[in-house]
């Protein structure tokens, strides 16, 4: 397997960032590309023995980002038997319940979630649409803190996962407001170097810093990603997926892009500002604000075309 720049990091520190249940769901890394998988025809439920891959910080391979009493968002992949995420084909939705962990298992409720990202029964992946591998993103509003399970229909095994109370995370939530920081700009790079790590040089998005934006009239999107340097494998072109969706918008936007290291092509790994501005240990996240500078949407971890835009649409 020829390894690209990307395989060369300390993992361990790419790791702690990441903060995703990456070894509990034999998460592999982009940078050494996705083992090829069969077409199958789509259907409404997985096959029988399927498991469910968390691609976020469940609270148990990693401090969960979990909340109770809001919204909160669990992107899962369909894992085979081998443990290699299914890429292609593969159910349009799945059924989905949460329940209590122990003896009780009250059940929280059942969600029909649908497919999102790529999904291509041709063999051909879709990159050029700005998505990743199918994923199915289950929201779910957690009653008190604890521990849950998550099951359904086909899956092999239930899913655990971890709720605190939002007092005990750092990381923003919506209605919280978003933090004013200095973010690297084109003519104040603020010490980071280089301020994005596209393969095409200097990205959007690096016109003005949050405070900057959250000083204009018109919503906020802050997005925080290494695209060099994603290492999971729902990692998808995220710069791309919110030109795209602001290219849709009438409103007058703000749009941030910042990166997680200071200087990671000179080794040096040390998160810039607004990582701890925001409270994340992992990326990418895209924070969605209105005019007032109050959080509607945030997407962790993941995220495709279709997220985007209603995150976006969540100012009206």
């Amino acid at each position: 397997m020829a390894r690209s720049p990307h395989t060369a990091l300390p993992l361990t520190r790419r790791r702690a960032l990441a903060g995703m249940a990456a070894g509990a769901a034999g998460l592999l890394l982009a940078a050494c590309g996705r083992r090829p998988a069969a077409p199958t025809p789509a259907t409404t439920s997985p096959p029988a023995g399927y498991r469910l891959g968390a691609r976020f910080a469940d609270g148990y391979a990693a401090p969960t980002v979990l909340a109770s009493g809001s919204p909160q968002r669990a992107p899962y992949v369909l894992l085979g038997a081998d443990g290699w995420p299914v890429d292609r084909g593969g159910p349009d939705a799945i059924d989905l319940t949460v329940s209590h962990s122990g003896p009780d298992g009250e059940v929280v409720g059942t969600f029909t979630v649908a497919r999102h990202g790529t999904s291509r029964d041709d063999g051909h992946e879709d990159h050029d649409h700005g998505d990743p591998i199918p994923y199915y993103p289950l929201v779910f509003v957690p009653p008190s803190s604890g521990d849950y399970l998550v099951d359904g229909p086909g899956i092999s095994e239930p899913h655990a996962l971890r709720v605190v109370n939002a007092d005990q995370l750092d990381v923003v939530q919506v209605g919280d407001l978003l933090p004013a920081v200095g973010t690297p700009t084109i003519l104040d790079a603020r010490g980071v170097d280089p301020i994005c790590t596209q393969a095409t040089g200097v990205c959007q998005f690096h016109e003005v810093t949050v405070t900057e934006a959250l000083g204009r009239p018109g919503p906020t999107a802050l997005l925080v990603s290494t695209p060099r340097f994603c290492q999971q494998d729902v990692c998808g072109p995220t710069i791309g997926l919110l030109a795209d969706a602001l290219h849709q918008r009438t409103e007058p936007w703000s749009a941030v892009h910042a990166e997680v290291y200071v200087a990671p092509l000179e080794n040096d790994f040390s998160t810039t500002p607004v990582v701890a501005a925001l409270g994340l240990s992992f990326e990418p996240s895209l924070v969605v604000a209105d005019a007032t500078g109050r959080i509607t949407a945030v997407l962790h971890f993941t995220m495709d075309a279709t997220e985007v835009a209603a995150a976006l649409s969540s100012v009206a």
